[in-house]
């Protein structure tokens, strides 16, 4: 017999809310995720790059999560869940790609958190990064994989209200852990508070850094000072967007555990707001993605197409590319006034004064003489190239 909302179970308003708001929510976060997946892929430039890799392997992760959250509780055994329809074995992988892809998402966190540290704090510049791009990526995957087939051993999944997860299954001895609290706890909630409590100190780390920074820009011009503070304030935004991702998904199902934990039964509208925002993760990480690029529409009209556009590897194109940029040059370079004069006197050597103040600054900045421990330089560099990196 078909699952239907006629179902007795799903007459009771919450269990109904439980079994249908992880499907919109769930597949708004698949297309996002999605779309980001894409994006990398179809271009030969973002894929090289430390940074969109990582985003690559924090977007295929949240896919399957977004996927199983779609599913909700289809593969729940039947007769246990409102729109039930599963038996054992599809509640149990639903219940292992669940708890892979729940922990390995916001680990993938850690991951950036530490990209983001070692670019913006430390200076390091993306060949320096991708030597140790493959511990960044270790690191997630072994934790959800880790713990996905540790709660597989040990028979853990079972129906857990609105999906398959840890959980006990007391009409099933043989399937039935008393402990299963505990393991909730080791395998994924008592990860996630520790994600979170360090990316607060890692943004904590960027912002005090940041803020060190502004402070010795202001020796200098205020236009050179304004151009640099716009672009580390950037990144540093960057970096906190990505964090919000992860407390926007996860403080509605951390406040339902700690009501859980305290012996109180959680209210109906906490519950329906967990369910509902636990999967949009690859909403938020999508909606954060785009925003360099919709803030660059804004300030530069450069089109939002401009991204999505395919960059192939090709000689003969880097070859007409480069000399197109040759020719340009060569031109700006024998610019004249409307009379076919080039400009002298006053108004030319003010411009070349002002050009001398331009490169005085800017050869500060090489040089590294704007902070004690020389530094500066190589900090402010590759932060100019993460900003290149994070439009790209």
């Amino acid at each position: 017999m078909p699952v239907s909302l006629s179902d007795p179970k799903c007459q009771i308003t919450k269990l109904r809310a439980m079994a249908l708001a992880p499907k919109f929510t769930g597949i708004v976060s698949l297309i996002s995720s999605t779309f980001i997946i894409q994006h990398v892929l179809r271009d030969r430039r973002r894929r090289g790059l430390t940074y969109h890799r990582l985003l690559l392997g924090m977007s295929i992760s949240d896919f399957f999560g977004s996927l199983m959250c779609f599913l909700s509780t289809w593969p729940i055994p039947r007769g246990e869940a409102c729109l039930a329809a599963g038996t054992t074995m599809t509640c149990t992988a639903q219940g292992f790609f669940n708890q892979t892809a729940a922990l390995t998402t916001p680990t993938y966190n850690i991951s950036l958190a530490i990209y983001y540290i070692l670019v913006i704090v430390k200076g390091w510049k993306e060949n320096r990064v991708s030597k140790i791009e493959k511990y960044l990526h270790a690191l997630p995957i072994v934790a959800g994989l880790g713990t996905g087939f540790a709660g597989l051993a040990l028979k853990l999944y079972n129906g857990a209200g609105w999906i398959c997860w840890i959980a006990p299954a007391p009409n099933n001895p043989e399937r039935h852990n008393p402990n299963y609290g505990i393991f909730r706890l080791a395998f994924l909630y008592a990860d996630a508070w520790a994600i979170i409590i360090f990316l607060a100190i890692c943004m904590c780390v960027i912002y005090f850094h940041v803020l060190k920074q502004e402070q010795k820009l202001d020796k200098y011009r205020a236009s050179f000072a304004q151009k640099k503070r716009k672009q580390s304030k950037k990144i540093r935004n960057q970096a906190y967007l990505y964090v919000g991702c992860v407390y926007m998904t996860w403080i509605f199902g951390s406040i339902f555990r700690f009501m859980e934990l305290a012996g109180l039964t959680p209210p109906t509208y906490i519950t329906i707001l967990f369910v509902t925002f636990f999967p949009l993760q690859g909403f938020f990480n999508l909606t954060t993605y785009m925003f360099p690029r919709i803030l660059r529409y804004f300030e530069e009209g450069i089109p939002l197409t401009q991204s999505f556009e395919r960059r192939r590897s090709s000689f003969f194109s880097s070859f007409v590319t480069s000399a197109r940029n040759s020719i340009s040059r060569r031109r700006s370079s024998q610019a004249t006034c409307p009379d076919g004069i080039v400009e002298n006197g006053e108004n030319g050597h003010a411009r070349e004064a002002g050009a001398e103040a331009d490169n005085e600054d800017d050869n500060a900045i090489e040089e590294g003489t704007t902070g004690e421990n020389g530094t500066f330089d190589g900090e402010k560099d590759s932060i100019d190239e993460l900003a290149r990196i994070v439009e790209a």
